[in-house]
């Protein structure tokens, strides 16, 4: 039962969320870089799911000032990209 609960007491542990630290020394600016790519909805668009012109399907995603399109897993094709980055973080690369 001990080996049980010490089991337990450690998966519960695990668990707990993390933050993560950044690669930056303090002071310094991370940069935002925009992409473009016909794949990628317009830069105005605010909806919260994209069908991309090869008709797979994303959810917006990102950090504050991020715009990030992750795949749905369940419409995916061969030919889908597993996520479209529109604007991110110099350290997103």
């Amino acid at each position: 039962m001990f080996k049980f609960g010490s089991v337990l007491a450690l998966a519960c542990t695990l668990a707990l969320p993390v933050s993560a630290q950044g690669t930056y020394s303090q002071g310094q600016a991370m940069k935002l870089i925009e992409y473009s790519s016909p794949m990628l909805p317009p830069a105005n668009y605010k909806g919260q799911w994209w069908t991309s012109p090869d008709n797979c399907q994303y959810s917006r995603a990102g950090r504050p000032g991020e715009t990030v399109w992750y795949l749905i897993v369940n419409s995916a094709h061969m030919k889908c990209q597993v996520r479209l980055i529109q604007r991110a973080y110099s350290d997103y690369n």
